[in-house]
């Protein structure tokens, strides 16, 4: 197949034969701002806003296929730097374009000149148009608050948020290190982050965290691991601690810690006892029992 071939999904704007080189006064007139033309891949350089860091590398080659086979159905989004311009949003396509081999790619031209406008507008891009993982999502949302001097609610009116939705984003940056990164490789959703987010403290939410990954738990089993944590517990009469109560009290604690749901020792006469697990599942209850079998 042809290079020429290569934005062949927009046809309607740009012919084949257009992406032949032009001289300087044909191309600013056919690139001036809010127009679509086609552009060198050489005088197009990466835009040091560009929220995402980690492109995968099967990802990249399918997408090459598809150009190579399909041509560019979506332009870049470009501002002019000078001579030449910065990419705003599309770097995976002009990563796959420059792989193929094409010279050229279709580019669709906005006017942002500070610095300031074109993180914003990169991140903004990227957050609609690109298929960001949570924390990337978090991070390009944290970068609006703090680089772009921009509130939660001026952050959520330009990406087209919710409040809630930007603040809950923005609190999966408060997770633990490898728990992050889970989420960047999307060995965990965003909805399992949601339910640990909830945890008080990073050692609950590393222990959940790893119960995820030995178990492959669905998003409602983690919520309900979670809700486990959160029962409120039987309000008892005030009584000095003894001895035998707080050695009680240790094991409620370890047992608590082990199987994630609440857990009642009940001490008798004659050293007898009962011990009471709660379950409120199906689901939680093999999840238990699984436990407790566990070497």
């Amino acid at each position: 197949m042809s290079k020429n071939a290569l934005g062949r999904g927009l046809k309607a704007l740009i012919s084949e034969e257009g992406f032949a080189a032009t001289d300087k006064a044909e191309e600013n007139e056919r690139l001036r701002e809010g127009a679509i033309g086609s552009l060198p891949v050489d005088r197009i350089t990466v835009n040091p806003f560009q929220p995402r860091k980690e492109f995968d590398e099967t990802a990249l080659e399918e997408l090459r296929n598809s150009i190579i086979e399909n041509g560019v159905i979506q332009p870049v989004t470009v501002c002019r730097d000078g001579d030449n311009y910065q990419l705003i949003s599309g770097e995976r396509r002009l990563r796959a374009v420059t792989t193929a081999g094409f010279k050229f790619i279709p580019a669709y031209v906005i006017e942002a000149h500070a610095d300031a406008s074109k993180l914003e507008l990169a991140l903004i891009e990227n957050i609609q148009r690109e298929d960001l993982n949570a924390i990337e999502v978090a991070l390009a949302l944290k970068s609006l608050v703090n680089k772009c001097n921009l509130t939660q609610d001026e952050v959520a009116q330009k990406v087209g948020k919710n409040r809630s939705t930007v603040s809950n984003f923005l609190r999966l940056l408060k997770l633990p290190r490898q728990i992050q990164d889970s989420i960047r490789s999307r060995e965990i959703s965003s909805g399992h982050a949601r339910a640990l987010i909830n945890l008080p403290n990073e050692h609950l939410q590393l222990k959940v965290w790893r119960q995820i990954m030995d178990r492959q738990l669905s998003v409602r089993q983690t919520e309900a691991l979670v809700n486990n944590m959160f029962k409120d517990k039987p309000k008892e009469e005030l009584k000095p601690a003894t001895e035998s109560s707080v050695h009680i009290g240790q094991i409620e604690s370890i047992l608590r810690d082990r199987l994630a749901t609440k857990v009642k020792v009940i001490q008798k006469k004659g050293g007898q006892g009962e011990i009471h697990i709660r379950y409120f599942s199906n689901d939680d209850l093999e999840r238990i029992i699984e436990l407790m079998n566990h070497d």
